[in-house]
């Protein structure tokens, strides 16, 4: 029996194609929600009712007149490109010219919108479009309706009962729509979101100047305090990029304040979209790997804003995985800038203000006194090359139950423990040179089993059979080999762990003891050596290093106001 080959009729082609851009109430929010975005809109809001199956999205955006109405549900019809060139150039978030149309064709579509002018309301019309499964206006009529466009659709998938029984839930779907609200609010954070469902308030999202502000929206017990922020300009750095202006910005939760049980919220997004790239997520969890606690995972968004001859969009009908060219180079710069995030410099802990008053007042005094109201700019030798690193200074004062140093800082004291600052330093030392070296006299090993055997040999170690149940160790870790305990850290190395456990393991016994007194020149070169570590806030278990007193908080302790002569009754 022969097969006829032929075209597939026209109505099978846009269902087809409609299946693969709308394939859940959640995609309809998402093509229009693009949509409002791209129509510049300020506030937008999302009404949803799941058992009706229908969708709202209404913004403040540009709204469109007439003539556009007519045409905006049309197959392949859209303003955000109109050349073959444009594609390498996409710069707004929805431009293929498929959503309005898939939408009319698996639903009942209208469109209320007039055009946000600037000019007086006698001189703009709003219309209201309802439109066919083609995308054609069968419909029109002038309404009042404020600037902005409103997109309503009633009866999703009606005419195919099938595919809505393969669609999750109406909580999933409502928990995607969330998702969804959250990740868009997060690249867009100066609009104002609201989310209704069955006319009710369900969400609501207030707009903000960065995303770092809009994050402790979003996840529950992250306090804006708990959050560090990193804006990196990128020139033309990249061998395959156009020189021109590029940004990376990073709102990262510190490790030693709020992670996660799950890899959750480890986002990221390009050029005003949140999208799904393994590649770099795995970039950031592994830069962060080694400072939070065993099975948690850290909170982290990227957004890159780069070059659009950099980016294919073309990969995915949702737009949300993307080809992006020289990736390793893009893995390099999101890795420095969590490298820089982490560290204890002036810029990511700057010190805190004086009022304005007070410190016009101490200025003037201090040219009769013998204080400053802060650190002097000459050179004084011995701590110039602190300020080239742009550290913090920090004082070592005293030890405090031989486990923790007491540091003085310009705006308060910090309290350091001893144990796990040390552990930091050692685990990075031995992370950029893990060093074995032979031993003199090998080291005997006993009661040795299979795995512990196999274990050791994983990590280069070399133990030769010495007796009955006895094992000599011809090498180990440089760190180690001095050590009275040296034949104890190689049984603990020997009981499992990759590489990375081996070098914490070989960290955290070779770290100064809690319980060993220090002096004061011994604290402040474990200080110093700390400070410059790339991630100095936890050890290598993600256990906080330091707790920090600012002078500010013990100021409102104490009840001391900066109000000069008011305790004079002045």
């Amino acid at each position: 029996m022969t097969v006829k080959i032929q075209p597939l009729p026209p109505e099978v082609i846009n269902l087809i194609a409609a299946g693969e851009v709308i394939d859940s109430p959640a995609a309809a929010v998402r093509e229009l929600v693009e949509n409002s975005l791209d129509a510049g809109a300020t506030r937008i809001v999302i009404s949803i009712v799941p058992e009706k199956w229908q969708v709202q999205v209404a913004d403040n955006g540009r709204g469109m007149n007439l003539a556009n109405l007519q045409q905006a549900a049309l197959a392949h019809s859209t303003s955000k490109i109109s050349h073959l060139k444009d594609l390498s150039q996409i710069t707004s978030l929805g431009f293929r010219g498929e959503a309005l149309h898939s939408i009319a064709h698996v639903s009942e579509l209208e469109i209320f919108s007039r055009p946000n002018t600037g000019m007086p309301l006698a001189d703009s019309e709003g219309w209201r479009v309802v439109y066919n499964q083609e995308g054609e206006a069968i419909e029109e009529e002038t309404v009042a309706i404020a600037p902005g466009t409103v997109v309503k659709v009633s009866n999703l998938f009606g005419r195919w009962p099938l595919r809505r029984q393969g669609i999750p839930s109406a909580a999933q779907q409502l928990r995607r729509v969330q998702l969804l609200v959250q990740q868009v609010a997060l690249c867009h954070p100066e609009v104002t979101w609201q989310v209704r469902q069955d006319n009710k308030p369900w969400l609501q999202i207030s707009r903000s100047s960065t995303a770092k502000k809009i994050l402790p929206q979003l996840v529950r017990g992250v306090r804006f305090s708990d959050l560090e922020e990193v804006r990196m300009e990128i020139g033309g750095e990249s061998p395959t990029s156009p020189k021109g202006k590029q940004s990376l910005e990073l709102v990262l939760g510190l490790p030693d304040r709020c992670h996660r049980g799950r890899a959750d919220w480890v986002k990221v997004g390009i050029n005003g979209r949140t999208i799904r790239s393994p590649e770099l997520e795995q970039t950031i969890i592994s830069a962060l790997a080694r400072t939070c606690p065993r099975d948690r995972y850290p909170i982290c968004f990227i957004h890159l804003r780069i070059s659009p001859h950099q980016i294919d969009w073309n990969r995915h009908p949702a737009k949300t995985e993307i080809y992006l060219h020289d990736l390793s180079y893009w893995q390099e710069q999101i890795k420095g800038a969590i490298d820089k995030a982490l560290e204890l410099g002036a810029e990511t802990m700057p010190e805190s203000p004086l009022p304005e008053r007070v410190e016009k007042l101490l200025k003037a005094s201090e040219k009769k006194g013998v204080y400053n109201t802060r650190k002097s700019d000459g050179g004084d030798g011995g701590n110039s090359g602190d300020r080239d690193l742009g550290l913090i200074e920090l004082k070592a004062i005293a030890q405090l139950h031989q486990t923790y140093i007491v540091a003085e800082h310009p705006n308060g004291i910090w309290l350091i423990e001893q144990h796990i600052a040390h552990e930091r330093i050692l685990y990075e030392q031995l992370c950029d040179a893990w060093q074995l070296v032979s031993l003199e006299t090998p080291i005997i090993l006993s009661n040795l089993s299979l795995a512990q055997l196999e274990q050791l040999e994983r990590l280069e170690l070399e133990v030769d059979s010495f007796g009955e149940q006895l094992w000599a160790a011809r090498n180990a870790p440089l760190i180690l080999a001095k050590r009275d305990d040296c034949s104890d850290a190689l049984i603990e190395l020997s009981k499992g762990g990759d590489l990375e456990a081996a070098k914490v393991a070989t960290a955290c016994r070779s770290a100064i003891r809690n319980g060993t007194p220090l002096t004061v020149p011994e604290m402040q070169d474990i200080l110093e050596q700390w400070q410059i570590t790339r991630h100095p806030r936890t050890c290598p278990h993600g256990r906080p290093i330091f707790l920090k007193l600012e002078e500010s908080s013990l100021a409102r302790f104490f009840r001391r106001h900066w109000v000069i002569g008011k305790s004079h009754g002045i």
